[in-house]
């Protein structure tokens, strides 16, 4: 629900007027609409679009069929035809006409966004604004200070980048830089793209005229359609809930792990990745870039994230490692700005002789051979805590905020199962140092009553535990905890007794390799996609599966980060996704 605040007169008569252009042609926006003035503000209540935006569709399903594309285009024009401004470029930079353009739960085709939506009357034939981004931009308002102004028919140029968008998942020029691209469409040179197969080559083209004066009109086009196309239906088949966004197309590195984060000084948000080949970054506010960039050269297997400090299993020999991330990027800004210059003795010999306290990279002592690690934090103390595996047994850290880092707290020797599937901090209201949960066995109760039994590391003490069958024990709240074992979550609580208040089970049919929590529900993660099931009742929430592809969950920390290759070739390089629509409630 937009909210609009106004100061004077000439405020009212803008908003008002905005009203008059979605009223213009609500049976194409929405199914019902409300004006409502409260406190001296004014607010716009319009249908919900449950089924998400095009752009939200199709980084899940892939590239569109043709029909997909072609009830898109016919819907689109149909608002197109009422010569209505309302283009990508008028909504904020680096959104697309396919964010605008949304899906009810119904499949009904809504456009979004008037905010500076403008109506092209006979008194007024030409706009001469420039707002946004100019990937959908026609030729004629890339260059509208030399053509002196456009119409309405920019808006079919955009139709046709729309088409090429849905049929290969980006626009043409979206590998150039965004100035780049402006620059190279207002040259007289400038030839229109064309779509990559043949499927609608010449709707494409038509759309793609590079004169106004020749390109057709949207009453044109929807004959076009019509024509090829007497019955059009859209059959987008995915149960709508968590999307993936694709943040990086085609990424060689051999990556284990990632994290999120965000650099204070300037907010960009960045991902973090962990491979053979060092830790690189990833400007999440910058994907036009499209360039991964190295923070530290060693090989990294595990990250985690606390406040501005990145923890790290690095190096040949797998030492923990605490990096002050805001202190690496200033230094990395700083090598860029000097690289060109003969200063690499004063460098090398500056690192050596800086005092360990200021350092910006420190490896943990006692953690040479680091297997795994967990994090949690306890919400009755308000204490995080990290637990490493190391050859010896366990080291048990402690986050102190004053110093802003992990403190040693105890070491404990003792022998730990080989392999290690599974390595969980399980924190108990009673306890003040967490619980160590190395397994899961089913164990036979009185009355022959079935219950698993956790394979448990006090902290405080040490005995020997057994290995279990599970693939994942994830704490849910304090009394209640998920155990995923091949193909089945069991609900629990502390004591392992089948959990009362939710779904004591939930049945997948795939083996399950990552299971991630959220409020109401759970995703589990499995070698072609996800299956999303509500703790409550069973039902489905989502689904996604692509047989072409192999996907891999990278970190679950703040954002779930997920990695796909194709199944053909699990060595060609991947894409990396950010998995949005849900928040973890724990």
């Amino acid at each position: 629900i937009p909210e609009y605040y106004f100061k004077g007169m000439h405020s009212y008569l803008q908003a008002f007027k905005m009203f008059e252009i979605l009223v213009m042609f609500v049976s194409y926006v929405c199914a019902r609409m409300y004006l409502l003035k409260m406190n001296n503000k004014l607010w716009i209540c319009m249908e919900y679009c449950g089924g998400g935006s095009l752009q939200d569709i199709y980084q899940v399903t892939g590239p569109l069929k043709e029909k997909q594309i072609a009830y898109i285009c016919r819907e689109t024009l149909q608002v197109r035809r009422l010569k209505l401004h309302i283009l990508d470029y008028c909504i904020p930079p680096s959104l697309s006409l396919s964010v605008c353009l949304c899906l009810s739960l119904s499949l009904s085709l809504s456009v979004a966004d008037f905010g500076v939506a403008a109506e092209i009357s006979a008194s007024v034939a030409k706009r001469k604004s420039f707002i946004g981004t100019p990937y959908w931009m026609a030729p004629e308002v890339a260059a509208v200070e030399k053509k002196g102004g456009y119409n309405h028919l920019c808006d079919i140029w955009a139709v046709g980048i729309t088409a090429i968008e849905l049929a290969e998942l980006q626009p043409p020029m979206f590998d150039l830089h965004p100035m780049r691209a402006l620059m190279l469409m207002s040259k007289s040179s400038f030839q229109p793209p064309k779509l990559k197969d043949k499927r609608f080559h010449s709707f494409v083209k038509m759309c793609l005229i590079k004169s106004p004066r020749k390109r057709p009109t949207a009453e044109t086009l929807l004959q076009v359609i019509d024509e090829s196309n007497s019955k059009i239906k859209v059959n987008i088949s995915i149960a709508m809930g968590a999307c993936f966004t694709k943040v990086f197309n085609g990424c060689p590195l051999k990556i284990h792990c990632a994290e999120t984060w965000v650099l204070p000084k300037t907010r960009d948000q960045y991902l973090i990745l962990g491979a053979e080949e060092g830790v690189y970054i990833l400007n999440l506010n910058e994907l036009h870039e499209d360039t991964l960039e190295k923070l530290l050269p060693q090989r990294c297997t595990w990250l985690y994230v606390m406040n501005n400090v990145l923890m790290s299993i690095s190096g040949k020999s797998s030492h923990l490692y605490s990096h002050r991330l805001t202190a690496l990027f200033e230094q990395r800004g700083h090598l860029q700005r000097k690289q060109g210059h003969m200063s690499l003795g004063t460098n090398r010999f500056t690192e050596r002789i800086i005092h360990r306290k200021f350092a910006v990279s420190v490896k943990i002592a006692d953690t040479k051979g680091s297997r795994k690690c967990s994090v949690a934090r306890n919400p009755y103390t308000d204490s995080t805590f990290l637990c490493a595996a190391v050859p010896s047994g366990l080291v048990l850290l402690l986050w102190y905020e004053p110093l802003q880092k992990f403190m040693h707290l105890k070491h404990i020797a003792m022998p730990l199962p080989d392999p290690l599937p599974i390595f969980e901090l399980l924190v108990l209201m009673t306890d003040e140092l967490p619980q160590l949960c190395v397994g899961v066995q089913e164990s036979l109760q009185q009355q022959n009553e079935r219950q698993l039994k956790f394979d448990i590391i006090h902290l405080n003490g040490t005995p020997n535990p057994q290995q279990g069958k599970a693939v994942q024990v994830t704490q849910l709240d304090r009394d209640t905890v998920l155990i995923a074992l091949e193909k089945t979550v069991k609900i629990v609580n502390m004591q392992g007794v089948p959990s009362k208040e939710l779904a004591s089970e939930l049945e997948f049919d795939f083996p399950i390799e990552t299971l991630v929590c959220l409020e109401e529900s759970v995703l589990a993660f499995w070698k072609h996609g996800l299956k999303g099931l509500s703790l409550h009742n069973c039902e489905i929430t989502q689904e996604i599966s692509d047989k072409s592809r192999q996907f891999k969950v990278l970190g679950t920390h703040r954002d779930i980060v997920l990695q796909s290759t194709p199944t053909e070739n699990p060595s060609a390089t991947s894409n990396l996704y950010i998995l949005t629509g849900h928040e973890s409630s724990y």
